[in-house]
């Protein structure tokens, strides 16, 4: 914006040729000359601009020049505006006194000098510039104040607003869970926060001045720490878990992130170390690690981590053409501990055990614990055949001492089945597949032994498991059914009842032997659903038998140790018994005297149940069993069934005929019914007959018959097929 330099002039003279006199005298001044023609127009002139000078007349019509200057003197803005009177009254004293006494600063009388009227103008014209001047100047440092003041206001604010950021990030620092530490450009640590001194134990007066050496742990590799500063020298945020020691030695696991600090000009100024604690996180995972890697109970490898151990034992004695033996073991009967002992004692016996094999182990050995009473092993760096067979004997051996749980002495065996890479397989599956089959094959031949894997077991084994396959589709598709074995009575020679027996007839194959799948039913639980099925099929046909009017016989049926396990043996029982109506006084579970020892606290109480409802109960294959007699005379037992391996060589082994002798006597004596099973002879008859035997079955008396077969032998009052060797005079 363009200044106006010129200074406002004001005439006032209600004379115009006087104004126009005035006016052409000031022109020489170069300046702006406003001319009033009255008291109210210089007020009015006043309003609108500010003049650094006025000439006024005292002798004016209406308004005289001592009115208007007394209302130019009360206007703020015109109050000290200088004002000259132009008189040419002849009161010249008066006039000048009244004037000075309203502010006039002079007086010019006509007639009027030119030169002085301009000389008196132009001092207050030049003092009015300098005054513009001052004021233009005075603005400017107004301006120049004001603007310095906002600045500074806005640097106080600033300043202020940083302070206080500073001050929470300083609390913030304070504050935090996390360890801090920031350290210059050579690794001097300079400040650490609370957090850093209530993890490492290192108050700040110990630490600073000191570098991040102090708590290095020695866990990591130089290169680790190389790594770190190289990071840090391209100026770029290290991240990484570090191990650190606290400075009572412990070890701590952190997660660090490490920042470089720059200044203004990008120059690298100092590092700062932030850590979380992953110690707990850390221990937490490897908890979980091993728990997903090792038996609970055991502390063992599981089987993940075995087969990863043994992968790796594999490709080692590929790369060194070594050989790597593969064992599985299982325990023998170790069910019997649980149930008789219970799980604890089971549990006791498995750590027990699990300590005897670790004592086996080589260096670079590994044995594992694949769940319930199955253990593997693998053998490192075996040259030959030859070198596993010591192992695996002496593994059985460490197994021979007893063992000594819930305060009883122990003796178990174990069945060991053993493969070797690369003769019987290149991968871990295959290895350990083999090793189950040759150590099932162990099971099968009687237990605590070992079997070295051969190609012909997997068609056994294969063969095996199609059996079970059909087995298990085999009650649905009703390819079960029952036989029944007549059970003559010695001294009368009449039929006195059956033994149900169970027969498979397999689609394609025909019927099963008994030896090949009623051990099968035992092991895979199917023995339970299928015996049940035999009781109730049993009593169903019995009860058809007595409907038609047959002779009433007595009615055995076998009781696997299964079904004892099932603990509803007695519901099963009587449901059969009311569902088909039979008469429960025909009915004798029959029961062998393993399976009796085995579970003799729960099958005496369940037997004397079912005896009070009229059952019998029969001790199957009695004399084979590893056992104490006494049981005998608090268990409810009606009938000894001699095992057919006793009959078969009565005749020819006195220690056989001794054994029979001895169990028909026991049974006499006990007040017990003798059975024998499995008589072929007419010798064997005779013998049995002669001590005394109560009720014999077997072949020379009649083979196993079909439920239509026995409903015709019934109708002929129980009378064995007409035998030319029989001699006995009742047969």
């Amino acid at each position: 914006m363009e200044i106006d330099l010129k200074a406002n002039i004001l005439v006032v003279d209600d004379n115009a040729a006087k104004r126009q006199a005035l006016s052409a005298v000031l022109e020489e001044l170069d300046q702006n000359v406003v001319l009033a023609a009255s008291g109210h127009d210089a007020l009015r002139s006043l309003l609108a601009e500010d003049y650094a000078v006025i000439l006024m007349d005292v002798q004016m019509p209406v308004m005289d020049g001592f009115e208007t200057a007394t209302l130019i003197r009360s206007r703020g803005r015109s109050s000290l505006t200088p004002i000259i009177f132009v008189t040419s009254y002849s009161h010249a004293e008066t006039d000048m006194l009244g004037g000075y006494s309203l502010g006039a600063v002079d007086f010019i009388f006509a007639p009027i000098i030119p030169e002085i009227l301009r000389a008196k103008v132009s001092v207050f014209v030049d003092l009015f510039h300098k005054n513009q001047e001052l004021k233009r100047h005075e603005n400017h440092l107004e301006s120049l104040v004001h603007q310095r003041t906002v600045a500074l206001t806005a640097e106080i604010t600033e300043r202020k607003r940083a302070e206080h950021v500073i001050r929470k990030l300083s609390s913030a620092v304070e504050k935090v869970a996390d360890s801090i530490f920031i350290t210059d450009t050579e690794g001097h640590i300079e400040y650490v926060n609370p957090a850093f001194e209530q993890t490492t134990g290192y108050q700040s007066d110990e630490i600073l001045g000191k570098t991040p050496r102090l708590i290095r742990s020695g866990e990591h590799e130089p290169a680790f720490y190389t790594n770190l500063w190289q990071t840090l020298g391209r100026g770029e945020i290290y991240r990484e878990v570090i191990i650190n020691r606290k400075k009572n030695g412990e070890l701590y696991h952190e997660a660090v992130t490490v920042t470089p600090l720059a200044d203004d000009n990008g120059r690298c100024t100092h590092y700062i170390f932030s850590g979380k604690d992953m110690t707990e996180r850390m221990q937490a995972q490897e908890r979980l690690h091993h728990l997903a890697h090792h038996d609970i109970l055991t502390g063992m490898p599981n089987r993940m981590l075995f087969v990863d151990h043994l992968s790796q034992a594999l490709s080692r004695a590929k790369w060194h053409d070594r050989a790597v033996a593969v064992v599985f073991v299982d325990l023998d009967r170790f069910k019997i501990v649980n149930d008789t002992l219970g799980h604890d004692a089971g549990d006791q016996l498995l750590k027990a055990i699990s300590e005897r094999l670790k004592s086996c182990m080589r260096e670079g050995d590994i044995v594992a614990r694949f769940g319930g009473d199955e253990f593997a092993v693998f053998f490192n760096d075996i040259a030959s055949y030859d070198d596993v067979a010591p192992l695996a004997s002496n593994m059985l051996n460490a197994m021979s001492p007893s063992f000594s749980i819930a305060g009883r002495e122990l003796f178990m065996t174990f069945s060991l089945g053993i493969s070797l890479y690369p003769d019987d397989g290149d991968n871990s599956q295959v290895l350990m597949q083999n090793a189950d089959t040759a150590m099932y094959c162990s099971k099968q031949q009687g237990g605590n032994s070992y079997h070295f894997y051969r190609v012909e077991m997997n068609a056994h084994a294969m063969e095996r498991l199609e059996l079970e396959t059909d087995l298990r589709r085999a009650l649905g598709r009703g390819e079960f059914s029952l036989a029944y074995q007549p059970q003559f009575d010695l001294e009368s020679g009449a039929m006195v009842g059956v033994e149900a027996l169970l027969r498979w007839q397999r689609p394609g194959t025909g019927l099963v032997p008994t030896e090949k799948f009623i051990p099968l039913l035992e092991e895979t639980g199917l023995i339970v659903p299928v015996g049940e099925w035999v009781l109730n099929s049993a009593c169903a046909q019995h009860q058809q038998w007595t409907a038609k009017g047959l002779p009433p016989i007595a009615l055995a049926v076998n009781v696997s140790g299964r079904q004892i396990d099932a603990k509803a043996l007695f519901e099963t029982v009587t449901r059969a018994i009311q569902d088909t109506g039979m008469d429960p006084t025909f009915l004798e579970l029959e029961i062998t005297e393993t399976v009796l020892m085995d579970n003799i606290k729960s099958i005496g109480e369940v037997f004397r149940r079912l005896k009070s409802i009229g059952l019998k109960v029969a001790i199957d294959d009695f004399g084979t069993g590893f056992s104490s007699l006494s049981y005998l005379k608090h268990f409810p037992v009606d009938t000894l069934k001699i095992d057919s391996e006793f009959i078969h060589d009565i005749t020819k082994d006195v220690d056989s005929a001794a054994i029979v002798t001895a169990i028909i006597a026991l049974a006499e004596a006990l007040g017990m019914r003798s059975l024998a099973e499995g008589v072929e002879t007419q010798e064997q008859m005779e013998f049995l007959w002669a001590q005394g035997c109560h009720v014999a079955q077997g072949h020379y008396f009649s083979p196993a018959q079909s439920p239509e077969e026995l409903e015709r032998l019934l109708a002929r009052g129980g009378e064995p097929l007409e035998d030319p060797h029989l001699s006995h005079q009742n047969f």
